[in-house]
């Protein structure tokens, strides 16, 4: 008797573990939801600039001081320009290769160029491409998600 309500105990606390981390999972994906956030935007946010424009996007990040131009504060994007945040132009900047060499040195790396990196030797150009843009366009989307005023 024991060992069958021992076993029933341990199938029903699995069972409420089971419960819990569905509905920790639901509640995430509907916060995510609530809040437009797009993981991939973070994540490249993460990856890419977060050593220069810091954690907040404030330009504060821990590579911030070693460089010759201090990085912009990204937060304030929308507000430099009149309450309007400018996606293509934002877009252009990260991608780099609509940059007018004529208008001087650019201090940001290119970061098209890193998305546009492959592994595989036979992928389709078009499909690098793609993928380029779509990482492009989510680091975009989440540098707008983070604009105050």
């Amino acid at each position: 008797m024991k060992t069958a309500r021992n076993i029933l105990t341990s199938a029903a606390g699995w069972a409420v573990a089971c419960l819990l981390g569905l509905l920790v999972q639901f509640s995430l994906a509907v916060s995510a939801q609530e809040n437009e956030e797009d993981p991939v935007g973070l994540t490249e946010y993460e990856l890419a600039c977060m050593p220069c424009h810091g954690l907040d996007g404030k330009g504060d990040g821990p590579k911030a001081r070693s460089l010759a131009t201090m990085p912009a504060d990204l937060t304030q994007i929308k507000a430099r320009n009149g309450g309007v945040f400018p996606d293509r132009a934002i877009y252009d900047m990260i991608d780099g290769r609509g940059v007018i060499p004529a208008h001087g040195k650019r201090d940001m790396p290119l970061w098209g160029d890193r998305y546009r990196k492959t592994g595989d030797e036979g992928e389709d150009p078009a499909a690098v491409d793609q993928r380029a843009r779509e990482l492009i366009e989510a680091l975009v989307g989440y540098i707008k998600s983070i604009q105050q005023n």
